[in-house]
């Protein structure tokens, strides 16, 4: 089953980023996260997806935060299937590589817009499908991670969540080679500085922070270029009491 085999690849992903090998990609998205998590002002937080990163979203100033694990929201990805929460309930929501989990996405992303606060604040970390990490992916075997996870372009995600009134107010990528060793590790601050000036958009991770519209309903007073005129009624048109 389709369900059976995403939760695979969510059990595969998870082992990838606890290898030695990947300190240098988790050094690079720790490093991402303080930098994006200074914007995520809030008091209902929520982090869906791996829980590698999720030590590093929790603090003391959320009123609570809550966690759901990768593999409980496979189950989540059909618009009939629903989140276990209120609308409106969050006013921070975290997704780390959840969307990279999911087949269908945007039912899921719909999902996320129920539970989302007017003002939410939407951070999202995943595999860029338009980098070396996914033209990689298309020579890889599908079977390991990272290559088993749905890439997805940033542009499109940024679109999904624009056609349901958010605003990008931060975005960047990361890690612009798929395979790292100790060789490149020593030239990560001159690699970061080449991507972030020459290749900003092509990095093999992508954060995004969004922001949730809100549509002000101030009433407004009507304004008439014309002016009322009134005409009186002509004589023949009078009823005349005799």
């Amino acid at each position: 089953m389709k369900l059976e085999t995403n939760t695979h690849h969510y059990t595969e992903l998870a082992r990838w980023y606890r290898k030695t090998k990947i300190f240098p990609i988790r050094k690079a998205i720790s490093s991402k996260v303080i930098e994006f998590k200074q914007y995520l002002d809030g008091n209902n937080a929520l982090y869906l997806g791996l829980p590698e990163f999720r030590k590093k979203f929790e603090s003391t100033k959320y009123v609570s935060f809550f966690s759901v694990d990768g593999k409980d929201i496979i189950k989540y990805q059909n618009i009939e299937k629903k989140l276990p929460f209120e609308d409106k309930s969050h006013d921070i929501i975290i997704l780390m590589h959840a969307l990279d989990l999911l087949d269908k996405p945007y039912n899921f992303i719909r999902e996320i817009d129920r539970i989302a606060t007017d003002d939410a604040k939407i951070f999202i970390a995943g595999f860029n499908k338009f980098s070396l990490w996914g033209l990689t992916q298309q020579f890889s075997n599908k079977k390991y991670s990272p290559w088993s996870a749905n890439f997805h372009p940033v542009s499109n995600i940024r679109e999904w969540f624009k056609i349901l009134s958010y605003d990008v107010k931060l975005n960047a990528t990361s890690c612009l080679f798929p395979f790292p060793s100790k060789s490149l590790g020593r030239y990560t601050d001159k690699l970061t500085f080449i991507q972030k000036w020459l290749l900003p958009g092509y990095g093999g991770i992508y954060f995004c922070l969004l922001n949730k519209k809100i549509i002000p309903l101030t009433p407004q007073k009507l304004k008439f270029k014309d002016k009322y005129v009134v005409h009186s009624f002509p004589k023949s048109t009078m009823n005349r009491v005799k």
